[in-house]
C-alpha cells in the first residue's frame, strides 16, 4: 500500500500545480478539460496499484502484474477516447493535450512504483523463504 499512497502524494500536487500553470497558460475556460483529465488519468493510475498490490497479497503476482498494465494504459486511453468523440466542446478546450501530458506522467510515476512494488514483494518472499529454509 505504500507505493499508492506515494503515488497520491506526489501526483496529486503535482497537478494541482499543473492545473495552475494550465490556467495560467491556456486561459482559465479550459481548467475543467485539465481537471478531468488529471482525474481520470489519478483515478486509473491509483486503480492500478491497488490491483498489483491486492494481486501480490493473495499470491498472484503475475496476474497482479498484467492486470496493473491493462488498466494503467487501457483505461485511461479508452476513457480519454470516448471524452473525446462524445464531447467536442472539452475538445475545443484542449482536453486531449491536457490528457496526453497527464497520462504520461501519471504512466511514468505509476511505472516506477510498480517496480518498486515488485521488488519489495520479491525481498518479502525471498526473506520468507530464507527462514523457511531454516
Amino acid at each position: 500500500m505504500r507505493e499508492f499512497f506515494i503515488f497520491l502524494v506526489v501526483i496529486v500536487p503535482l497537478f494541482l500545480l499543473g492545473g495552475v500553470g494550465w490556467t495560467q497558460w491556456m486561459g482559465a475556460e479550459n481548467a475543467f478539460a485539465y481537471a478531468l483529465a488529471a482525474g481520470i488519468c489519478v483515478f486509473f493510475g491509483a486503480l492500478a496499484l491497488l490491483v498489483q498490490e491486492i494481486a501480490f497479497r493473495t499470491d498472484n503476482s503475475m496476474a497482479g502484474s498484467l492486470g496493473s498494465i491493462l488498466i494503467r494504459t487501457l483505461g485511461p486511453i479508452a476513457v480519454g477516447v470516448f471524452v473525446k468523440q462524445n464531447s467536442p466542446n472539452l475538445v475545443e478546450h484542449r482536453f486531449f493535450l491536457a490528457f496526453v501530458a497527464c497520462f504520461l506522467l501519471t504512466l511514468t510515476l505509476e511505472t516506477i512504483l510498480s517496480v518498486l512494488l515488485v521488488n519489495r514483494w520479491e525481498k518479502l518472499r525471498n526473506k520468507g523463504n530464507d527462514t523457511l529454509g531454516e
